[in-house]
């Protein structure tokens, strides 16, 4: 009986570990590559060409931007289902917090994917990651496969998004938003401390509705393919 008890304890001790062995924060790096759009001349010169994720347990800041022509964040959290956006653009410094209404256009608005998993398991910058097949039944363009990460605390992380039935962080995956498709490649992890005034809104930003966000980011994804 003695011998039963320690071994409970044990495999206790070692269910623990396993479920707390999730890296808590750090950031990864993406080159971003546009697959169907002519990126020659001026759009080149001004579209993405990396962007970046944060996160801090289960919060998640990913940044797109472009030197100071602009930036974007969106700021997201899988514990309370909670999506702030913001935009910084020339004279226009917005942001909009989701409602729960808002939450559901935004996934309505976006391609719905057929996703299969692959069973094939690689590492994609030192964290062990899934492969599935994307595609989607409206699309004229071939999707490359999305590889995704369960290493780190988010198993939700883009659950208002095309990608929302999928476990982890993406690490290989498209986003097709505002008339662009882009492709996003992790090509930097660091394992660090992220700290709570890394998520913090600019005081400058001035709050707008869902509705007149999109329009504004549109506008902008407008004038640079244009």
């Amino acid at each position: 009986m003695k011998y039963l008890s320690v071994l409970l304890v044990v495999l206790c001790i070692l269910l623990c570990s396993c479920s707390d062995d999730k890296i808590p924060s750090g950031e990864i790096e993406y080159k971003i590559t546009y697959p169907y759009t002519d990126v020659s001349g001026f759009v080149g010169a001004i579209l993405p060409e990396k962007a970046t994720l944060i996160f801090n347990g289960t919060q998640i800041k990913t940044n797109i931007s472009r030197g100071k022509i602009f930036t974007t964040d969106v700021i997201s959290n899988e514990a309370d289902r909670t999506v702030e956006m913001r935009l910084d653009f020339g004279d226009k410094f917005f942001y909009t917090i989701l409602t729960e209404s808002d939450i559901k256009k935004l996934t309505d608005s976006q391609p719905k994917y057929n996703i299969k998993s692959t069973s094939k398991q690689d590492s994609v910058q030192g964290m062990w990651s899934n492969e599935y097949t994307v595609n989607c039944d409206k699309d004229t363009v071939v999707h490359s496969n999305a590889w995704f990460t369960e290493d780190l605390v988010p198993q939700s992380a883009y659950f208002y998004s095309s990608y929302k039935d999928i476990k982890g962080i993406p690490l290989i995956y498209d986003v097709e938003r505002y008339g662009v498709i882009m492709h996003l490649e992790a090509v930097k992890f660091t394992k660090r401390e992220v700290l709570d005034t890394e998520f913090e809104r600019d005081p400058t930003l001035v709050k707008v509705d869902f509705t007149d966000y999109e329009a504004e980011v549109q506008e902008l994804f407008d004038i640079l393919m244009d």
